[in-house]
């Protein structure tokens, strides 16, 4: 059986097929990472210690340079053109920054529809933080931006943010369960206006309205959620 192909615009927010693998190594690694990025705050080791740790650390950047990296240019050319293997899919998302699995970067920010409901979970660590025990709210604001963009999974385009407005209403703690949700609002020719939320233990902590801004063609339902058009009138 050949290998599945896929194009660009098959590709869901935050989604991707099963890791071959290789992606899961990837995503291991990016784990792996994002565990020292914990570890790494405030450490309270000797200096001799940290001498130690920065050679291992370079030596391992050493190591990794020699492999060099896949061509981004050439993933999105191949995905653009309906030729992209599954891989070329997992090396575009789960790179992605707070919500790709093999990014030491991320959470990761989860991220899924649920009826007319897009569902989001993360759980911030230290590193996340701005006001003491605090998750920074440049960070929620990135991840609404994910999250709301994740609203265009429901119609043919895709296009880029044109507006984020964003109201903070009480702190979110990190070292919690975040809990986020977009639905979409008014689809207006080449623009898409949804609105966010994000909560912790059923208290919502940050309220945000967007709208999107299609790069090519209006913006329209896809047929699996025409059912959706009569809600979105009654908005």
């Amino acid at each position: 059986m050949s290998e599945p192909r896929y194009h660009f615009k098959d590709i869901r927010v935050a989604e991707t097929p099963a890791p071959t693998p290789r992606a899961q190594l990837h995503r291991d690694l990016g784990k792996a990472l994002a565990d020292l990025n914990e570890q790494v705050l405030r450490l309270d080791a000797p200096e001799s210690k940290l001498r130690e740790y920065i050679a291992h650390v370079n030596q391992m950047r050493d190591d990794l340079a020699q492999y060099g990296n896949r061509d981004y240019m050439e993933i999105t050319q191949r995905l653009l053109a309906g030729q992209g293997s599954g891989d070329d899919v997992t090396d575009l998302v789960d790179f992605e920054i707070l919500s790709g699995k093999a990014s030491p970067v991320s959470p990761p920010l989860e991220l899924w529809l649920d009826g007319d409901t897009v569902c989001g979970r993360a759980h911030f660590g230290m590193v996340y933080q701005g006001p003491p025990g605090r998750v920074h709210g440049g960070v929620l604001a990135l991840s609404l931006d994910m999250l709301m963009a994740k609203t265009q999974d429901y119609v043919r385009q895709i296009g880029m943010t044109g507006t984020l407005n964003i109201r903070y209403l009480a702190g979110t703690p990190i070292q919690h369960d975040v809990d986020f949700e977009a639905r979409l609002i008014k689809l207006d020719r080449r623009k898409l206006l949804c609105e966010g939320s994000v909560w912790v233990n059923g208290q919502q902590t940050v309220a945000a309205e967007g709208i999107w801004i299609s790069a090519h063609g209006e913006y329209a339902l896809k047929p699996e959620y025409a059912e959706l058009e009569a809600a979105i009138r009654a908005q």
